[in-house]
């Protein structure tokens, strides 16, 4: 991921910047790109209603503590991570309402969820593209009552498939040892 990428997450979260393309390249049938473009915004937050998207909502989860708690470097790596997620998944996960979810876990076993969906153009700023989905919010499992459940089957499968290998590995090497 490039610098500049983090840079504008950055900016968008914590300076005046409004809005950064997030690029993530797919190499499709006979090598032609598609380019799936994901906007992190701005956005805004209600705290009375606990409603919102973009910066401004995704940055309550950077208080440590907070429910579905996120730390800064996880933040500035969004690009990366749904990089990651779409050469092993393709595509995201459609929720059944529009929106799109992409989900993970990490080496240390947090997972974590993307939401996002169409610019709809409501309000006075017009839509980037008809076409341009925002990232509605983004948040762990972090500080939750439970581990969060992936809602994509196949993601589900994914990680209790390499569960299920890792005990393998680790039932192998300790009858070797004996």
């Amino acid at each position: 991921m490039s610098k500049k990428e983090k840079r504008n997450i950055y900016n968008v979260s914590f300076n005046e910047k409004n809005s950064t393309p997030i690029n993530a390249e797919l190499e499709a049938i006979e090598n032609i790109i598609i380019d799936y473009v994901v906007h992190y915004i701005k956005g805004w937050h209600n705290e009375r209603r606990d409603k919102g998207r973009g910066a401004e909502h995704i940055k309550l989860h950077l208080e440590k503590g907070s429910e579905g708690e996120i730390n800064l470097e996880e933040l500035l790596n969004l690009g990366n991570s749904i990089r990651e997620y779409l050469k092993i998944f393709k595509e995201p996960f459609d929720d059944g309402r529009g929106g799109k979810v992409f989900e993970w876990e990490n080496d240390e076993g947090v997972r974590f969820r993307i939401a996002t969906d169409k610019i709809k153009g409501e309000g006075l700023i017009p839509p980037l593209s008809p076409f341009d989905e925002i990232i509605i919010t983004f948040y762990s499992d972090r500080n939750l009552n439970e581990k969060m459940e992936f809602k994509n089957p196949k993601v589900r499968e994914y990680y209790e498939n390499k569960e299920i290998k890792q005990e393998q590995i680790k039932t192998m090497q300790e009858a070797v040892k004996k």
